[in-house]
């Protein structure tokens, strides 16, 4: 072999090696994570349909509040339900309030760039908006009933 193909062999395979290491790392951190909100997803998807086997779901997310639940969304519900077995599935009516609506009004009072909004539970059902504007998030929350304002928090990288 020339010197060329060994240097060229030897970059390879520590190129390699990074992408190994680096796929590891991310298996057990990232990888894990989403393995686990995947898990408690399908847990409390199987819990719904067992107890409401009458549900139509288009859409899960998990979300952490106090307590975590998962949120299952139809066409003019929202059904919490807990991670905890021991907590009761609550469902609430969206029909008058419009998810897209709050969030551009939201987006219009705190500035920035939206981030994610979505259906949350936390002691009460509510809609969380968070934006980004330069090194800061604010997160608004507000009710699910009548869309309106509950709190604001705003979390600041410095």
């Amino acid at each position: 072999m020339t010197r060329k193909t060994k240097v060229v062999v030897a970059f390879m395979t520590a190129l390699i090696g990074v992408v190994i290491v680096f796929s590891g790392i991310y298996w057990f951190t990232v990888g894990h994570t989403e393995r686990t909100k995947d898990k408690m997803i399908e847990a409390a998807r199987e819990r719904l349909e067992t107890e409401q086997p009458s549900v139509n779901i288009e859409r899960a997310e998990l979300y952490n509040g106090t307590e975590p639940y998962v949120v299952f969304e139809e066409m003019d519900q929202v059904q919490f339900v807990p991670v905890d077995d021991k907590l009761p599935i609550v469902t609430r009516d969206i029909a008058s309030v419009d998810l897209d609506q709050v969030c551009a009004e939201s987006v219009a009072e705190t500035g920035g760039s939206l981030v994610s909004c979505k259906y949350g539970f936390d002691e009460r059902a509510l809609i969380e908006v968070v934006t980004k504007s330069g090194a800061s998030y604010t997160y608004s929350y507000y009710t699910l009933q009548a869309g309106e304002f509950i709190r604001r928090v705003q979390l600041t990288d410095s």
